[in-house]
């Protein structure tokens, strides 16, 4: 077993000294390791204006920067892991939609063109003038949710806060 406390740091193990830092945050696409002010400036010209952005890059988009192809793959990886971001596989995906659950609005009409009801695991919005119903919809849905399923509900519950 190593005691990596007791150690000089050129002693350190090569796998901790070579992993990179996973999840930090760069508020700037100037703090990502490998974008200093030219490559900052280039980005930005070909419409990199933030880390987001630069997360959902591909390298041969990075191309015109004048960076090599690995050093694209790093400072797009260094951005994904600063915000979070993940891919899922195709499988992966089927799967987990296959726990989305729908829920009726209680009218055939809207329930047909949200196809079959409003999915659970997803946030949907109601906007609209005063006064069209937006209100009574979403009463009526934490009726609804509790309802069982062979009635188009969830066996649920709900809590409304109205601001």
């Amino acid at each position: 077993m190593i005691d990596e406390e007791n150690q000089p740091e050129s002693e350190t193990p090569k796998e901790e000294s070579e992993s990179p830092e996973l999840g930090k945050k760069y508020r700037f696409i100037e703090d990502l390791p490998g974008v200093g002010p030219a490559t900052s400036q280039k980005l930005r010209d070909l419409g990199y204006h933030t880390v987001e952005s630069l997360a959902m890059a591909t390298a041969r988009e990075l191309e015109p920067v004048g960076v090599s192809e690995k050093k694209a793959f790093q400072i797009i990886e260094a951005a994904r892991s600063a915000i979070g971001i993940s891919f899922v596989r195709a499988d992966e995906l089927y799967k987990m939609r296959q726990t989305v659950l729908r829920l009726t609005t209680g009218s055939k009409a809207v329930d047909k063109m949200v196809d079959g009801g409003l999915e659970t695991q997803t946030i949907t919005e109601f906007y609209g003038e005063y006064g069209s119903g937006k209100s009574q919809f979403c009463h009526q849905l934490c009726v609804n949710v509790q309802l069982p399923p062979e009635r188009g509900g969830l066996s649920g519950s709900a809590l409304y806060v109205d601001t």
